[in-house]
């Protein structure tokens, strides 16, 4: 592909760089966001997390924030913002609620969840611990502003909190590697149809140009395609990007991990979304009575037009 103009794109990371985000870092390492005519810079979270993706996206500071799918539905909710996923960066729930303490879901009613303070988390996880035979609504939380958002699972590791949410492939790795006990629930084990997380999104408002972002996807899909292809190739690469940094072993553990959450078994799959999936998730919230308003349809939420058919 021959592109006379280079054009910049920012991109606000939901966490400090880890394997969610190799197949970015893999783009960038193999130039092939450099081919498309891009220069994409990643950007990490301070250590405060003091402003989000979605709220550095809002401010215009940057071009395309990585964020839950939840973010998406709550800030088309609250019109705030048209905030749309362009791609999706794991297809299938890598997440977990995780204990140090206890087996048993059902005794988090009984104790103090870490809270990441996000738009729904704490009612997803009430209704978790509910379906689990506890009770949800006498949970206890302990938000991020009382621990740090990048602390939360060192908090349940250390016994402050005794639950918190993690990415398995990589908080769960760490842990088997460190030999801590972990006890792990996921989300569609206790009636949970857990959308997709996280997603790179746009704001459809002021948006890149859609060739921009066709030439975005493109190269991304390619990059992450390479991380499922060389998992070892994809940690070297991400070593040098990780604060605090990892050791190869932990980076090649968690990347094997997590290459099986990229895609759906075929390459059709990768960054793509399926209607369904946001329908099913929408309609979970409205049960719950976690949605404040009838209207948010899914057309606004995501979008598949920047693959190349």
């Amino acid at each position: 592909m021959s592109v006379a103009k280079t054009t910049k794109v920012r991109v606000a990371l939901d966490w400090t760089p880890n394997t969610i985000h190799s197949g970015l870092y893999l783009a960038q390492a193999k130039n092939l966001y450099a081919d498309a005519g891009l220069h994409v810079e990643l950007i990490a979270p301070d250590e405060s997390y003091s402003t989000t993706p979605a709220r550095q996206l809002a401010a215009g500071s940057v071009d395309l924030a990585i964020c839950p799918s939840e973010s998406c539905i709550a800030y088309n909710e609250s019109g705030r913002m048209p905030l749309q996923a362009i791609y999706a960066l794991l297809q299938r729930d890598a997440s977990a609620i995780v204990s140090t303490r206890e087996s048993n879901l059902a005794k988090l009613g009984e104790g103090v969840y870490g809270s990441y303070s996000a738009k729904y988390e704490d009612g997803i996880v009430r209704a978790m611990v509910s379906a689990a035979g506890g009770k949800g609504q006498a949970m206890r939380v302990k938000g991020s502003n009382e621990v740090g958002k990048l602390s939360l699972f060192e908090a349940a590791r250390k016994g402050d909190v005794d639950a918190t949410w993690v990415f398995m492939p990589w908080e769960g790795v760490e842990a088997e590697l460190d030999g801590v006990p972990i006890y792990a629930f996921r989300a569609e084990e206790y009636g949970v149809p857990y959308g997709y997380s996280p997603v790179i999104a746009r704001n459809a408002d002021k948006s890149l140009d859609a060739k921009v972002l066709r030439r975005f996807v493109r190269a991304t899909k390619l990059g992450y395609e390479a991380a499922g292809r060389d998992a070892r190739e994809a940690a070297a690469v991400l070593q040098s990007h990780c604060r605090p940094q990892r050791s190869e072993r932990f980076l090649a553990a968690s990347q094997e991990r997590i290459n099986g959450f990229y895609g759906d078994g075929s390459k059709a799959g990768l960054g793509s979304m399926e209607p369904g999936k946001w329908e099913t998730w929408i309609a979970w919230l409205r049960e719950q009575g976690l949605l404040a308003r009838e209207g948010v349809r899914t057309e606004q939420l995501f979008t598949n037009e920047f693959f190349e058919v």
